[in-house]
């Protein structure tokens, strides 16, 4: 997905947000201190919202009961393999612990 899908796709969550609210425009614009117009431009989503400061942004998710939605976008998912590499890394400690080390010959009588 590209960044201008994403940006379309958060204007079309925060409408929706806000309609769910039964909220105006210009009431939620007025509670984030920016215009109207700026609120417009969010909720359509064209290349004037990628514009908009992520600030911005974050401050309608909180007026809006979303900002919980942002702290899971950055957030580091597990490795899938983190468990399988660290038992092949532990495999190969232990066998290396039982090899032979060069130097120590077994001396016999001679």
């Amino acid at each position: 997905m590209r960044i201008p899908e994403i940006i379309g796709r958060m204007g079309l969550q925060m409408r929706k947000a806000r309609q769910l609210r039964r909220d105006r425009q210009k009431d939620l614009a007025a509670r984030m201190g920016v215009s109207r117009l700026t609120v417009m431009k969010m909720e359509k989503g064209g290349p004037e919202a990628g514009r908009i400061p992520l600030e911005t942004w974050l401050r309608a998710a909180e007026h809006l009961g979303l900002l919980d939605t942002w702290q899971e976008v950055m957030k580091v998912r597990a490795d899938p393999f983190e468990e399988y590499d660290r038992k092949v890394r532990e495999e190969e400690r232990i066998r290396k612990g039982r090899v032979k080390k060069p130097g120590h010959r077994e001396t016999g009588g001679g």
